[in-house]
């Protein structure tokens, strides 16, 4: 079946990683998922972390559990070999956001920080009335009680900096009331052999993040992308051959913000699986092409997950109060739910082709290019170092990229961060109508 597909492209760097999977870990085991009859054949896998507690003391909090303790890779691609690869980096990626060294930091209240530091009451905030709500356990920032602080590099402002380090790991318990005003996520994290490419790969996941928390909370009337496969690269014209080659419909939208990166927000609709009948995923990247090629490699990873959660929870509700990675989509997925996606789904807008979105100029540097036309926005970009010894065994670094301005994707629906500037001056900049506090969508977000 399909032997005339084009074999992906695998680098050298990228093999390597198979020297961390073995019995006694990295990753313990990697192993193929099912995908369904009937659904795009993209290969998936996972890449099996098992519990990094056992090898970092410092997880004193973590538990595994399907939403905040699953840590595995999962992969996705053309052929299995590339989708094991990729599911084994994503394992190391979340393991490295794990790793941090307590005798590294820097203690100490804001007020009495000698050094450059970012303050956190540039970073995403809860609003008065969320934090007053009895499902979020967030609190406001304090700059006079003491938080944990490591060091950072400014790529805007080109000067060391430190920022806190609550917003910088993962699973790292609270030490101080003041710590509280943010939640750890994995957005930003990245692993590549190339330092540079690691971060512009971290920053997009930023921006991503962003315009998805921003479409869906502003429900804004995104224009629509029309695809013509003729004008596609072989390697991308496969990718979206395979993606749309079933009944299942995949409607594509430009979701580009004012940071001027292409995004492309995507959602798939299946009239034959009412419990999955509509999912979305996001892509951002320098190249609108790139940007499709991913998508559909989203899709397919995201419906076996999904699948999955629903094979052992079925019927759980998402608690509004707890962080539930997949319970919004899930929820939001079945096909008598198909009515809160109207904003996107229902009416005329404009259409255009890939070539409508912003480009990169002739010559120009991805990573300077996207970190300048953040800072076009009063956005700072910045990067920490958080590579672990795995991860120089073959030959990868792992980096943080953080933009305190963007807006991040809650999985915790009393916490949305309600309280962010962004969430109300994006929209106006792009053209859209911004809705106050009590005007945002009230739907559980259905991204995972």
């Amino acid at each position: 079946m399909h032997l005339n597909r084009p074999q992906e492209h695998i680098s050298a760097e990228l093999r390597g990683l198979e020297e961390l999977v073995s019995p006694y870990g990295l990753v313990s085991r990697t192993a193929p998922l099912p995908v369904r009859e009937g659904e795009p054949p993209f290969a998936v896998q996972l890449a099996y972390l098992g519990v990094p507690s056992r090898a970092l003391p410092n997880l004193r909090t973590w538990a595994h559990d399907e939403d905040t303790g699953n840590s595995d890779g999962a992969g996705t691609g053309l052929t299995p070999e590339r989708a094991k690869l990729v599911s084994i980096a994503e394992a190391l990626e979340r393991y490295s956001t794990c790793a941090w060294d307590d005798d590294e930091m820097v203690v100490a209240a804001e007020n009495d920080l000698t050094e450059e530091f970012v303050s956190p009451s540039r970073w995403p905030s809860c609003s008065p009335t969320e934090l007053a709500r009895d499902d979020c356990s967030l609190s406001a920032y304090d700059p006079s009680v003491p938080i944990r602080w490591v060091r950072a590099w400014s790529l805007t402002r080109r000067i060391p900096v430190l920022v806190p380090a609550i917003s910088v790991y993962l699973h790292m318990p609270y030490q101080s009331k003041s710590e509280e005003f943010i939640r750890g996520i994995t957005t930003g994290a990245a692993v590549h052999s190339d330092v540079r490419s690691a971060v512009l790969g971290g920053l997009l996941e930023v921006v991503e993040r962003d315009a998805i928390a921003l479409v869906w909370l502003q429900q804004l009337r995104l224009p629509e992308l029309v695809v013509d496969p003729a004008r596609l690269d072989a390697g991308v014209r496969e990718l979206h051959r395979v993606g749309t080659s079933t009944d299942l419909r995949v409607r594509l939208f430009d979701a580009t913000t004012d940071f001027g990166v292409p995004v492309i927000y995507a959602v798939q609709l299946s009239d034959a699986d009412p419990a999955l009948a509509q999912i979305v995923a996001a892509t951002c990247d320098v190249h609108p092409e790139q940007a499709l090629g991913k998508i559909y490699r989203e899709l397919a990873s995201l419906r076996v997950a999904l699948r999955g959660y629903l094979s052992a929870y079925a019927g759980r509700e998402p608690d509004p109060a707890k962080v539930s990675v997949v319970g919004g989509a899930v929820h939001n997925a079945t096909r008598d739910r198909r009515d809160v996606f109207g904003f996107l789904l229902d009416g005329e807008r404009p259409a255009y082709g890939l070539e409508g979105m912003p480009g990169l100029p002739a010559g120009a540097d991805p990573l300077d290019t996207v970190v300048a036309r953040l800072a076009a926005r009063g956005a700072e970009v910045l990067v920490t170092d958080i590579t672990t010894d795995e991860a120089r065994q073959v030959g990868m670094r792992a980096v943080k990229v953080l933009v305190p301005e963007a807006m991040p994707v809650s999985f915790v629906h009393g916490e949305r961060y309600l309280g962010t500037p962004r969430l109300y001056d994006a929209p106006r900049a792009m053209g859209h109508t911004s809705h106050a506090e009590d005007a945002v969508n009230p739907v559980q977000q259905p991204f995972a």
